[in-house]
């Protein structure tokens, strides 16, 4: 595809400007602020749509209004000439597409015309600038590895940068044998959250019960009221059957009862006693659950110390600048060493020779003489050895052009011929003056002969029209004179001089030339047999080498340095540089080491304070992760621990208030004894008994007495019979059921009330339900952390496969050639660019020797950069023809590496449509036969 005109309506600062583009490599020139960037822009975003709106910076709209977008015409080798027209209307513009053959289409046409790239696969590819080279020496080799991986596929860009940060948040999330990571520890929390939920459920659990016993409770309490109410209803029937049979003696039977009974035992006393009872058990039972609770609880534990952790806490600048510190002391020892190392390797020593070594200044300056002396010494050598080879080539050169010069000897005739020029001449020449000398006396007679003729003729005409004598005379005299000079003339023969002259005549030139070339070439000769002669004698009288003394001071003084006898002096000077270095980085070394091991001190000094304030074994990696979790931790247990401090206060406060409650009903059980004067319980039992049954005796009594006047008999009730016995034990059986019914509903009540305790707190406990909440926000917590790691390790899975068919299928035939452009591009320097078997890329130089490239010059790494995006475009050129945009991406190269990259573009344009972007008005000399666009003014400035 070739972008053959721009036609921009409005785009930055450009607006209604037409550029045509008719070379393959067309140069767009301007100062900053001219708007190079704005037509790059312009072409981009015309086939790629505009920016968002979001970034407004970015989308180039008309700042003085009017229609915002333009057109490109390109020719597309499947679909012809083609018109994309992109005008303001959505975020990303109305795409307007014609074809060839009159079709119209919008983003699915220009799509299928892109080839399915989109703007961030094409700038990968077929758009570059120097930024982006300059930001490779920034990259880690990791980094600069995946660029270039990146650079020499298609489509992996964004995927590389993600997989880098997809694996650090994996580890952040997860590690098999880690406690930090986010899951690890949520594991952790939920093994402890779960076992304290499952001591609350078992808590929680024995509330249905309590409830289910309390309904039992309250039915039998409703029943036992009941049967109460049917035993009294008996007991009356009984009594009247008693009044009713025989009355006097159930007086008498009741008068002594009456009066046994004492008349100081309190009114209801029974029945007070029994509520206090009741109330006493319900006390009890309430004291007795928070005793359970309290025993719960237990003891208090001391609160965690959390004042360390905190200042530790504060100190994490501090820590992170140490770490920093340290890490970079180690990269820089590393490098120091592998530095020491390399230095050494090119030295060709071992560590005890290098620095054994004197290397000072007054040594350099020794060797320096030493090889300015052999350097002298080999020149006049060299330079005697040359003139030697020179002479004895002269004199081979002298003998071959002597013989050729013999062979082309002219012939004896010709020498013969120019000897006889040399004696005619000299009588040719004074024949020629003669013969000039008559010529002029000749040519004046014919003059006189003529002026004579024509007197005579207009005398003698005179003298006939006139008849005037003396005229007739004159016209007779002077033709007199005139016959008198022709026949003079006639009478005039030529002489030997005019043979001379007819024979010679011409030919001067011819023997003058001859006699020039004899000359010429005897002088050559002469000059050729001397040339020889004085070679010969050269040769003869030229001095022997003598030996090399120079040489042997030389291999004298670099063996007393360590250096090997055999090591070139070419490289003398930059081995003891490098020597040099080597003590250098030895000194360096040994500060770094030192430097090195006062941070250790400090460090371990931090991980003492750090173990002791978290009171386990912590890792100078993990040590602030480690810290700030044992303060969540203490933080944590701090606030469970006040929780479980108030609950204990509340707990023994209600406990206490239980106590005072007892001693209350204990003080009123007292103060009912004694007013019934009574000891004990059983006595005031007793005692209730007997002023009970007073009392009964002394109504019934009353009621006897009254009814012996007024009532009948009365019917037998329902049970008496003879096996019953008499009435009397009819009664006791009956007061008997009514006690043992008593007897229960007091424990009843009492069950009751521990019941109602119990559920009363689990009601109001509400630890269960905070436990359950926290294990359902763990688990949630938990459920997104491993489905965000699971997302991120297949998203990473994905990238290495896809990553790996790459390498399979792409990367071999871009490698291929991209190992020729890199060639070519360092100038030979380096022959190979290849990808190690562990994914790393590494140039071979033209010595053998192969490095790394994050070890490479920033230069050299641009230029790999460039040779793998030339050679992916190359290998795209049927699928993907795209013009390849560059915004001065090689101004910082040298200029015969930039003479170098000049060249490749300028027979890849072939294949390629170049467009470059430059403020270097260097650029344009660089491509005089490119099309070159002044951009301030492009309409003046189009030129092919």
């Amino acid at each position: 595809m070739k972008l053959e005109k721009l036609i921009i309506y409005g785009f930055g600062r450009h607006e209604n400007r037409t550029i045509e583009l008719n070379a393959p490599i067309t140069v767009f020139f301007g100062k900053n602020e001219a708007g190079k960037t704005t037509i790059q822009q312009f072409i981009l975003q015309m086939l790629f749509g505009f920016s968002a709106r979001s970034h407004a910076h970015k989308r180039y709209e008309p700042k003085a209004g009017g229609k915002y977008g333009g057109q490109l015409h390109v020719i597309d080798p499947e679909h012809g000439c083609v018109v994309v027209e992109r005008t303001a209307g959505k975020s990303a513009g109305d795409v307007n597409v014609w074809f060839e053959d009159g079709r119209r289409g919008g983003e699915a046409e220009l799509g299928e015309l892109l080839r399915g790239y989109d703007r961030s696969s094409y700038e990968a590819i077929f758009s570059f600038s120097v930024h982006e080279l300059q930001d490779l020496d920034a990259m880690t080799e990791q980094e600069l590895t995946r660029t270039l991986l990146s650079s020499g596929t298609s489509g992996v860009d964004h995927a590389g940068k993600m997989e880098s940060q997809l694996e650090r948040e994996m580890s952040e999330l997860f590690k098999k044998a880690g406690k930090l990571p986010l899951i690890n520890r949520l594991s952790e929390e939920l093994r402890q959250l779960e076992k304290e939920l499952r001591d609350s459920k078992s808590r929680a659990e024995s509330f249905l019960p309590a409830t289910q016993r309390l309904q039992q409770i309250k039915l039998r309490l409703n029943e036992l009221e009941q049967q109460e109410r049917g035993l009294s209803q008996t007991m009356k029937q009984a009594e009247k059957w008693q009044q009713g049979a025989p009355l006097l003696e159930r007086q008498k039977q009741l008068e002594p009862l009456a009066a046994a009974g004492t008349q100081d035992f309190p009114e209801g006393g029974v029945r007070q006693y029994e509520r206090l009872l009741d109330q006493k058990n319900e006390v009890l039972a309430e004291a007795a659950f928070l005793q359970s609770e309290l025993a719960h609880y237990g003891q208090v534990e001391e609160m965690p110390d959390t004042q360390a952790l905190s200042l530790l806490l504060g100190r994490e600048a501090e820590w992170h600048q140490l770490t920093s510190s340290l890490k970079l002391k180690r990269e820089e020892r590393n490098r120091l060493d592998d530095e020491l190392d390399r230095l050494l390797k090119l030295c060709g020593m071992n560590h005890e020779q290098a620095l054994s070594a004197d290397v000072s200044l007054g040594q350099e300056e020794q060797l320096k003489k030493v090889l300015a002396t052999v350097q002298a010494a080999e020149e006049e050598q060299a330079f005697q050895r040359r003139r030697l080879e020179e002479e004895r080539q002269q004199m081979k050169a002298a003998e071959q052009e002597l013989k050729r010069y013999l062979e082309a000897e002219p012939p004896e005739e010709q020498r013969q011929r120019a000897e006889q020029w040399g004696e005619i001449a000299p009588q040719l020449q004074l024949a020629k003056a003669e013969r000039s000398k008559r010529s002029g006396t000749a040519a004046n007679n014919r003059v006189a002969l003529y002026l004579l003729v024509a007197i005579g003729t207009v005398g003698l005409i005179i003298a006939l029209s006139t008849a005037d004598l003396f005229a007739g005379a004159l016209a007779l005299m002077a033709t007199g004179a005139a016959l008198w000079l022709w026949l003079r003339d006639r009478k005039s023969s030529p002489s030997d001089d005019h043979e001379l002259i007819l024979r010679y005549a011409g030919q001067e030139a011819e023997y003058e030339a001859l006699l020039a070339r004899l000359s010429q070439y005897d002088k050559g000769l002469d000059e050729r047999l001397d040339a020889l002669e004085t070679s010969k004698r050269k040769l003869a009288s030229w001095p022997s080498d003598e030996s090399d003394s120079a040489m042997v001071e030389y291999r004298r003084f670099i063996g007393s340095l360590g250096f090997s006898e055999e090591t070139p002096r070419s490289t003398i000077l930059t081995l003891f540089d490098k020597l040099r270095d080597a003590h250098a980085v030895k000194l360096r070394l040994g500060r770094i080491n030192k430097e090195l091991q006062e941070l250790e001190c400090e460090q371990q000094g931090w991980l003492v304070d750090a173990q002791a304030a978290c009171g386990k074994p912590v890792s100078a990696d993990g040590v602030m992760t480690a810290l700030r979790t044992e303060w969540q931790m203490r933080q944590q247990r701090v606030q469970r621990l006040e929780k479980a401090r108030e609950k204990r206060q509340q707990l023994e406060q209600q406990s206490r208030k239980c106590q005072e409650r007892l001693d209350s009903l204990a003080h009123s059980a007292r103060d009912l004894f004694k007013r019934a004067a009574v000891g004990d319980e059983d006595d005031f039992y007793r005692a209730a008994t007997q002023a009970q049954q007073a009392a009964a005796a002394q109504e019934e009594l009353k009621m006897v007495q009254s009814q012996l006047a007024a009532i009948g008999e009365v019917a037998r009730p329902d049970g008496l019979d003879e096996q019953t016995g008499s009435i009397t034990q009819f009664l006791e059986n009956l007061q008997q059921a009514l006690d043992h019914l008593a007897d229960e509903r007091k424990n009843l009540l009492e069950e009751q009330a521990a019941k109602q305790q119990q559920t009363k707190h689990l009601l109001s406990d509400d630890s269960h339900a905070i436990k359950l909440q926290q294990v359902e926000e763990k688990k949630t917590e938990f459920q997104e952390a491993a489905k965000e790691w699971a997302i991120n390790k297949a998203i990473v899975e994905a990238f290495r496969q896809t990553m790996e068919e790459l390498k399979e299928t792409k990367l071999p035939a871009v490698l291929a050639l991209s190992e020729s452009y890199f060639e070519r591009l360092t100038d030979g320097a380096y022959v190979r660019l290849a990808l190690t078997p562990e994914g790393d890329f590494e140039a071979q130089r033209r010595d053998g020797l192969r490095f790394r490239v994050i070890e490479l010059s920033q230069a050299t790494k641009e230029q790999a950069y460039l040779a793998l995006r030339f050679a992916l475009a190359s290998t795209l050129k049927d699928s993907h023809p795209f013009p390849i945009l560059m915004d001065d991406p090689f101004v910082h190269f040298d200029r015969r590496r930039g003479t170098q990259v000049i060249k490749l573009v300028e027979e890849l344009q072939t294949d390629h449509q170049f467009i470059y972007f430059t403020c270097h008005e260097a650029m344009l000399d660089a491509w005089p036969e490119a099309q070159q666009i002044d951009v301030a003014n492009p309409e003046r400035s189009i030129q092919a």
